[in-house]
This record gives C-alpha cells, sequence and structure tokens, in this order.
C-alpha cells in the first residue's frame, strides 16, 4: 500500500463555528421579502372579490328590482274567479271547459318582452365583466 501526501488544501472546521448571525439576517429579509409579496397578492385578491361582489350585487338588484315591479305593474294571471251558482248543476262524466283568454293578454306580453330585455343586459354586463377580467389577467402576466 502506498501512502498519499495529505492534502493540505482542506481546512478542517469546528461544527457551527460559520456566522450564523448574517445566514439568520439574510434568512429574515427573504421571509419580509416573500410576506410582502403575499401580502400584496393577498390585497389584489380582496379588491378583486370586492369588484366582483359589487358587479353581482348590481346585476341581482337590476333582476330583483325588474320583477318587483313587473309583479307591482301587472296582475296575477293565475287568480282565479270564483264561479258561483245559482242552482245546482247533476255531476257530468266528462265536461270540457273551454280556457279563458286572460283580459290582459297584452300585459303578459309586455312582461315577457321586460323579462327578455332584463335577461339580455344582465348577459351584456356579465360578458363586458368577463371580457374586462380576462384582459386584466392578461395585463398581470405580461
Amino acid at each position: 500500500m502506498s501512502s498519499s501526501p495529505i492534502d493540505s488544501t482542506v481546512k478542517l472546521s469546528k461544527p457551527f463555528s460559520s456566522d450564523t448571525e448574517t445566514e439568520k439576517e439574510d434568512l429574515l429579509k427573504e421571509a419580509d421579502l416573500y410576506r410582502g409579496k403575499l401580502e400584496s397578492q393577498w390585497d389584489d385578491l380582496k379588491h378583486d372579490a370586492s369588484g366582483y361582489g359589487k358587479q353581482a350585487l348590481i346585476i341581482g338588484g337590476v333582476v330583483v328590482t325588474t320583477y318587483l315591479l313587473l309583479e307591482a305593474i301587472l296582475p296575477d294571471a293565475k287568480k282565479k274567479e270564483k264561479i258561483e251558482l245559482a242552482e245546482p248543476v247533476r255531476p257530468v262524466l266528462k265536461q270540457t271547459v273551454p280556457k279563458r283568454k286572460s283580459k290582459f293578454a297584452v300585459g303578459e306580453a309586455v312582461q315577457s318582452l321586460v323579462w327578455t330585455l332584463a335577461v339580455g343586459w344582465a348577459r351584456k354586463k356579465l360578458q363586458n365583466f368577463i371580457a374586462d377580467d380576462h384582459e386584466s389577467d392578461e395585463n398581470n402576466k405580461s
């Protein structure tokens, strides 16, 4: 067996002999940096959530207001009129009663038109909101 000379360039050091205070300071700086980034992202999320909530409340308010307005203005088509009979009628096995047309057919048509317009408006607002959100996401990525 040949004996090789010991490499004198290798320095032996004691465990934990390095300066841990500078490493600790570096780690604290990195932690503060990450904390700042997380707080910034959290603030952005809160801002976006409040924006989405406001949009949802506006659209919901419009739909509810339209519904309540139509209920107040237009008559209820489901109300049934009571028919009072002067004399008793003998039971009939099968009796077909023609449906009476509502006196307010124009009101029902107007109600249908208003609902169509309200839903179309809400759909358009939602499409615009989604498009704006998509554009802001693309701007944030760049």
